[in-house]
């Protein structure tokens, strides 16, 4: 409405709104997890001791935790004041720290991890403590998550002086003070919007397919062009965009079904999922400083085979706990879909002739070939109202 003349200009309404504003630092702290998970794809990577391979493994979940954490909170209880912006900054400094220290190897830095990660423990504390000033329903909640990870966060620091034996399970101990209460479906959970969720969630499985892509990208970048398989690089492209289009088609789509245990096993499906994904581009970088129709040998043609059998259990999880129906068709298609990638794996140990090229091509053709026919499967199906699931 137009002001009359001599009126003072009131102030113009901002272009963006809160929420987009919100998203916006959700991206930042996103991108954090990304340093950190590629800094841990990258040392698993290089190691051979099963030991190590599970520390790395176990920090990922550990980080991913964290991410999930405080995403269930910012869903429950969206903020962006001063407090919320120093307390995210925190958090982003300390995963990089303990992604740095992990990625050392087991037993370079315990007391550092263990500190490190009593300390990211205790911000999310920090944050439900917050929330806990609310006097209804909501703030109980709060302050219940805030003594949980209060606790986890001494656990996690008394850990760090132990031996070693002692000290993992003191870390198992204290993620299961935070892992299982979130498992514990009673009334007294607050509801999570559904819209957020699926938004959160998918943009951290593009976060891991990007993180793919970068993954590929850097062990190429450690050798000359004259010594990568170029081919094996865009067939590595291929397979992750078939991942990407397989899930963004279907998943955010088909939304999530009510009720606390749907939504926690919608969520959990969603580690399997990432878990999976970057598998995929560690297995894959391998391939791709073998020389251009090299033999493989077939432990590194299985190190691609079973995350992307993963990937694709993970999605017939999250689907039967999505509001699509009928489902059949697309289960059968997503466990034809691992069978094929155990075929596969069957053919390298068996065929002298299967070389990188065919290894990479294989699970590249599985995988556009699964999307195609999860298409035609969608086409007749539907996705039904909450109040109908």
């Amino acid at each position: 409405m137009p002001t009359s003349p001599g009126a003072a200009p009131g102030p113009s309404p901002s272009p963006v709104s809160p929420e987009s504003e919100r998203e916006w630092l959700d991206l930042f702290y996103d991108l954090v997890f990304v340093a950190a998970i590629l800094i841990l794809s990258s040392e698993f990577s290089h190691s051979d001791a099963v030991a190590e391979s599970i520390w790395f493994g176990g920090a990922f979940v550990s980080i991913w935790w964290v991410w999930l954490a405080t995403t269930m909170h910012a869903n429950r209880y969206p903020s962006d004041d001063v407090v919320y912006r120093i307390l995210t900054l925190t958090q982003m400094f300390l995963v990089a720290l303990f992604a740095i220290g992990v990625g050392d190897g087991l037993h370079a830095h315990p007391e550092f991890d263990s500190i490190t990660y009593s300390l990211l423990t205790f911000t999310v504390a920090v944050t439900y403590a917050r929330s806990a000033r609310k006097g209804n329903d909501m703030g109980a909640f709060a302050r219940r998550r805030a003594i949980e990870y209060t606790i986890a966060a001494a656990i996690f620091l008394v850990a760090g002086a132990l031996p070693e034996t002692p000290r993992i399970l003191f870390w198992m101990l204290g993620l299961a003070v935070t892992i299982a209460p979130a498992l514990a479906h009673t009334t007294t959970v607050p509801p999570l919007e559904e819209r957020h969720l699926i938004e959160r969630l998918g943009a951290f499985t593009i976060i891991m397919c990007g993180e793919a892509f970068v993954k590929v990208a850097l062990a190429a970048n450690n050798d000359s062009l004259d010594g990568i398989d170029v081919v094996t690089v865009a067939l590595e492209f291929v397979l992750v965009f078939a991942v990407w289009a397989i899930y963004f088609d279907d998943i955010p789509r088909a939304g999530a079904a009510s009720g606390a245990r749907g939504r926690s096993t919608w969520i959990g499906a969603h580690l399997l999922l990432h878990l999976g994904i970057i598998g995929v581009a560690i297995g894959v970088s391998r391939f791709v400083i073998f020389n251009p129709g090299q033999d493989v040998p077939t432990p590194d043609v299985a190190a691609v085979a079973i995350p992307l059998a993963e990937i694709y259990l993970a999605l017939i999880v999250i689907s039967l706990v999505s509001r699509r129906r009928p489902l059949g068709q697309l289960i059968r298609i997503r466990l034809g879909a691992v069978l094929a990638v155990a075929v596969v794996v069957g053919v390298a140990e068996w065929a002298p002739w299967f070389d990188t090229y065919w290894s990479v091509a294989a699970f590249a053709f599985v995988a556009i070939v699964e999307a195609g026919l999860e298409a035609l499967a969608r086409a007749r199906t539907e996705v039904l109202p909450v109040a109908a699931v």
